[in-house]
């Protein structure tokens, strides 16, 4: 709205936008679509997640969740460069956001391609702050959005200071990969990152730099992963393991010794990526998700969320996390099995490692993967209760305890779990930055690798429309109903 850059003091914050995908594109359709060639604009209702993580900076991350666009008697003048709208039409919006906890957000196009906010913008944003703030209250916030050229940039502004303005740290828009629109800033490059630039580009390692990533599970697979994840240089990382470290873990992990034998995973790894004096920052949540708010909590603060645990009910928690909070998943884990040969000597007889790649809009949840079941969550019930069952043989199982597992093992091998670990750090980097080349059979959001048979494959997911978790009436964004995850026993949500 205007066409004179802003002398607004802008101040860096730490401030995020998230977009699911097909939102976004609606939205986008809409501000760039006009017949006439005028700017557009649209009402965005965000949830906003603002829960500190000790050890970091304050960081609120704001998930859209809903558009209302502007047409007919919304507007009042418009042209190329500029979008007066009836202010009128605002304060039922303004009431839905005070019944539902929401956050206003407005969006408007520069059709002219400039990228940046105006003078007139600053006023309009203060103008609505205004009304706004008069019915919720000074702890509202407006998330503002400009849209040109197909790219996004982002602001806040509190009511508390309405004239101080705050760019956000990026927008991430959400499909089969992550888009990341990253504000004009930028950092010095450091040397330890150029042959990563190299493979992929600028703005490659900026982007990694804006991303806070939560790591669940601390061992084989998750502490190779935590570790290059610094080592890539991903701005920030909150480890999240309730384990000690047993002297059994040591011939698959990084970052660890034998006298750290006894004292707690995530303590040990945030303190040696601390050690490696990379650019990024760590932090340590030394608790198990199924009984950490406090883990929850920073799981719907972050960008990324990486399963690296070998629970059931942990990989079914962060499932749902994936949607609720619309972040993009990646679950790891390995099976297999051990046999004896015809001279009574074990070998290895099955051993694959499975990555999983969760988009809140793109493939297939957990559930519809079929990595959690019913059946596995009431087995490792079962399993917790009574530790002497996990002696008995399938049979025995199923037939006097209806449980369905029992008598397959993933042997611990660092081979084999650093190689998972690396396959899914590639993974990432694909929803950053697409590389690879894929046959049509082969799924890119759940790989398979046979380390007996050094092949690669995929599993083709139940697709379930009716699944609870990404069905057409799943739980992408939607509230939790007073409670962490909507249930009781994590809590009551903190907004």
């Amino acid at each position: 709205m205007g066409v004179c850059e802003s002398d607004t003091a802008n101040t860096m914050s730490d401030h995020r936008v998230t977009l699911y995908g097909s939102l976004e594109a609606r939205i986008r359709d809409w501000l760039s679509g006009s017949p006439e060639g005028h700017e557009r604009g649209a009402v965005i209702l965000f949830r906003r997640f603002r829960q500190q993580v000790e050890g970091l900076e304050a960081s609120t991350r704001f998930v859209a969740v809903d558009a209302i666009m502007m047409d007919d008697d919304w507007i009042l003048e418009s042209s190329p460069v500029r979008l007066r709208i009836n202010m009128r039409k605002l304060p039922p919006v303004y009431l839905r956001c005070e019944l539902e906890d929401l956050q206003l957000g407005f969006a408007h196009s520069h059709p002219s391609g400039a990228l940046f906010f105006s003078t007139i913008d600053d006023q309009n944003e203060k103008n609505i702050l205004r009304g706004y703030a008069g019915c919720n209250g000074l702890d509202t916030q407006l998330i503002s959005l400009v849209l040109s050229d197909q790219r996004w940039i982002a602001r806040v502004r509190s009511a508390g200071n309405p004239d101080q303005s705050e760019e956000v740290r990026h927008i991430a828009v959400l499909t089969d990969r992550i888009d990341l629109h990253l504000n004009d800033g930028s950092k010095p490059d450091d040397p330890v990152l150029a042959r990563q630039e190299a493979a992929f580009g600028k703005p490659f390692n900026r982007k990694l730099a804006s991303l806070r990533a939560v790591i669940v599970g601390l061992g084989g697979t998750g502490s190779p992963l935590a570790t290059m994840l610094a080592r890539m240089g991903v701005g920030e990382l909150i480890l999240v393991d309730g384990d000690n470290l047993d002297e059994s873990n040591l011939n698959r992990v990084r970052g660890y010794r034998r006298p750290d034998a006894g004292s707690p995973k995530a303590l040990l790894l945030a303190d040696y990526i601390r050690s490696l004096g990379l650019i990024g920052s760590v932090v340590a949540i030394p608790e198990f998700l199924d009984q950490s708010p406090t883990a929850i909590d920073a799981i719907c603060t972050s960008d990324m969320l990486f399963g690296c645990t070998d629970d059931v009910a942990g990989r079914d928690l962060m499932n749902q996390a994936a949607y609720y909070y619309s972040i993009p998943f990646i679950d790891m884990g390995l099976t297999g099995a051990v046999r004896d040969d015809n001279e009574g000597a074990p070998y290895l007889y099955d051993h694959r490692g499975r990555v999983s790649i969760i988009m809140p809009e793109s493939g297939a949840c957990l559930r519809c993967q079929g990595v959690v079941t019913e059946a596995k969550l009431a087995y490792e019930r079962a399993i917790r209760e009574r530790p002497e069952l996990r002696e008995l043989d399938p049979e025995t199982l199923r037939r006097e305890y209806y449980l369905t597992g029992g008598n397959e093992s993933a042997p611990g091998i660092g081979a084999f779990t650093n190689a998972v670990a690396d396959l899914a750090l590639a993974s990432f980097m694909e929803l950053l930055r697409p590389f690879r080349r894929l046959s049509n059979d082969f799924r890119g959001d759940n790989i398979w690798s046979d380390f007996i048979h050094l092949s690669y494959y995929s599993n083709m997911p139940l697709l379930d429309p009716t699944c609870f978790c990404c069905g057409e009436n799943g739980l992408l964004c939607q509230p939790e109903g007073g409670y962490r995850l909507g249930m009781p026993r994590l809590g009551v949500t903190v907004s």
